[in-house]
């Protein structure tokens, strides 16, 4: 788990600091109105719940996206990677491939090379002989 930002932080403990001013306003209220009758200082509190909801239901949505976001782009990394180790097993391949041919082709003239050597030595001893 990762720690926090200094702006995290700061975020996390202004919104604490909202949300009991918004909590503490209700018992601040005056309890009885101009003509003598009390308010109704639950209709406030249904509000601010709601409102408190509203803003949760949003929070988690946000962090809900942005995680499947960020999984979705770790597996997209994880796909790129499969096929970059599924292209390099391919050219390490062809370079193996490659290099059993040159191999071949190398051995093919060496034989070549020793044939007109034995060629080259028997030209000669005949030329010698001649002379």
């Amino acid at each position: 788990m990762r720690t926090r930002t200094p702006r995290e932080t700061a975020i996390i403990c202004a919104a604490a600091v909202a949300i009991v001013i918004v909590l503490v306003i209700p018992f601040e209220l005056p309890s009885h109105n101009a003509d003598g009758g009390t308010t109704n200082n639950s209709r406030y509190l249904v509000w601010v719940a709601v409102a408190g909801v509203i803003a949760l239901a949003t929070a988690l949505r946000y962090r809900y996206l942005t995680t499947r976001k960020r999984m979705q782009d770790e597996l997209a990394g994880d796909e790129q990677y499969r096929q970059l180790a599924e292209e390099y097993r391919r050219l390490a391949d062809l370079a193996i491939t490659a290099q059993e041919h040159t191999d071949l082709k190398l051995g093919d003239v060496n034989a070549q090379l020793d044939y007109l050597r034995e060629q080259m030595a028997s030209l000669q001893k005949i030329l010698k002989d001649v002379e």
